[in-house]
């Protein structure tokens, strides 16, 4: 269990932290109800096209060695391709190996911390306060399945944006 220091603020009825993602700043809510992590396209451009979204999708079905099926709490399904991230600082905590599913399709910016990374965390909390991370258990999160490298993915976003 390696040491961490991860304080998910309370808002309302969520709990949110900062991730920098490659310089990438944006805040992910804590869902434990989703199996695993979660990161929209928009998150990283929501200045994407529809055009865009095509070709970002041609290159995770070209690039990506895992992917899978969803469906969100309305009922619609989507796909998530497997990214792996290193060195992602997640409140005050830098995580070597960081995994989560980019979802193309979602016209919203949407980050949810799930379960596949809560479940290996000592955590505790403060009723009605903050939530609060302080080990990971690095072996039992396991290593990243042929995931798509994030740099190369942001990249790409990044080449569409220009």
């Amino acid at each position: 269990m390696n040491d961490i220091n991860v304080v998910a603020k309370r808002e309302k009825s969520s709990y949110r932290v900062s991730v920098d993602l490659d310089n990438r700043v944006f805040t992910i809510k804590f869902d434990p109800g989703a199996t695993d992590t979660v990161i929209s396209a928009r998150v990283f451009s929501n200045s994407l096209t529809d055009q865009d979204l095509e070709s970002l999708t041609k290159y995770c079905e070209e690039h990506s060695n895992h992917n899978k099926e969803f469906i969100s709490a309305t009922g619609d399904s989507f796909k998530g391709y497997l990214v792996t991230a290193h060195n992602v600082i997640l409140g005050k905590s830098v995580m070597p190996d960081f995994r989560y599913y980019l979802i193309i399709k979602s016209k919203r910016d949407v980050a949810l911390l799930g379960y596949d990374f809560i479940d290996n965390c000592r955590c505790s909390h403060d009723p009605g306060k903050n939530f609060y991370l302080t080990g990971f258990d690095v072996d039992s999160y396991g290593k990243n399945n042929g995931a798509m490298e994030n740099d190369e993915v942001v990249a790409f976003i990044d080449s569409l944006s220009d």
